[in-house]
């Protein structure tokens, strides 16, 4: 009987990661269209919560803030563009043109280089997953590659044959990840990449837009191989949609965010909790939150 609040616990947890992929319908706005200082164009916003957030923007300008977006400060940092983060804990990476990736392990205020990644734009780095500070994931549309070091090296990882450009990557543990190509199908890996299951995102997933764009416009995350979310624009009608699956991507379910066309022009950002997506309109240069938590 001693191991009896023990397993309790243990299911309750099952059932609260279930919620989090099987229930997408329940993000709400928590900062909404919050205007960007004009002093740079900005190419990408991450948040985790409604707390810590990033923008990346023009010859390597990053700027974060603590309090709900209410005030920024400028990171330090020297890069050229930067069109991506990621964010796990304290650390948070960045990549971008001319191979530029930089890291910052103070939660935004200091950013340091680490190995160069891809080539120049417009075939630049805008794919970055990390399962843990040492282990991540890189990438380009026609690149991958993986990092046991914290990105001091990159070590190439072959795409699956047939692969298309990619429009999103995902790390789940050091060993397993999920990458999302142009076509629409959703590759697998149980072991670092050195083999790929396909899957064709299936039922229940209505046209998503697959364009590539110059940072990611499709969010992908899975707390397992099975259950995930992805977040991605819908052509017609327009909306931006969450879509939720319990079976490796045979089956979605989907809900939509918002059909405010202002998000026409949008980078989108899922934190690795899949609690808080983060939309920036490059357009009109606003960033929007969304939380179910």
């Amino acid at each position: 009987m001693k191991y009896l609040p023990l397993m309790v616990m243990l299911i309750t947890a099952g059932i609260c990661v279930a919620c989090k992929t099987t229930q997408p319908g329940a993000f709400r706005a928590i900062i909404n269209k919050s205007p960007l200082e004009k002093v740079v164009t900005y190419y990408y916003a991450a948040f985790e919560g409604g707390e810590l957030g990033l923008v990346t923007g023009f010859a390597g300008q990053v700027f974060y803030t603590n309090d709900h977006a209410a005030t920024w400060r400028r990171s330090a940092n020297s890069s050229f563009c930067l069109f991506t983060l990621e964010i796990n804990g304290s650390y948070i990476w960045a990549c971008g043109d001319k191979g530029n990736v930089r890291v910052s392990k103070n939660r935004g205020r200091t950013f340091e280089p680490l190995a160069d990644f891809g080539p120049p734009e417009p075939g630049h780095c805008r794919y970055l997953s990390f399962s843990s500070p040492n282990t991540g994931w890189i990438a380009s549309p026609a690149l991958l590659a993986g990092t046991a070091d914290g990105g001091k090296t990159w070590t190439g990882i072959t795409l699956p044959p047939g692969c298309a450009r990619l429009v999103a990557i995902d790390l789940i543990t050091d060993t397993q990840g999920l990458i999302l190509d142009s076509k629409g199908v959703l590759y697998s890996t149980e072991n670092g990449g050195a083999t790929w299951r396909p899957q064709p995102l299936g039922t229940g997933m209505r046209a998503i837009d697959l364009e590539i764009r110059n940072s990611p416009a499709v969010a992908l995350r899975f707390v397992n191989p099975a259950q995930g979310i992805l977040v991605a624009r819908i052509k017609d009608p327009f909306s931006i949609s969450v879509f939720a699956t319990s079976n490796g991507g045979a089956n979605w379910k989907g809900s939509t965010l918002t059909t405010d066309r202002d998000y026409t022009h949008n980078s989108v950002y899922l934190s690795r909790d899949l609690e808080t997506i983060t939309l920036l309109d490059t357009e009109n240069q606003t960033v929007s939150v969304f939380s179910s938590r």
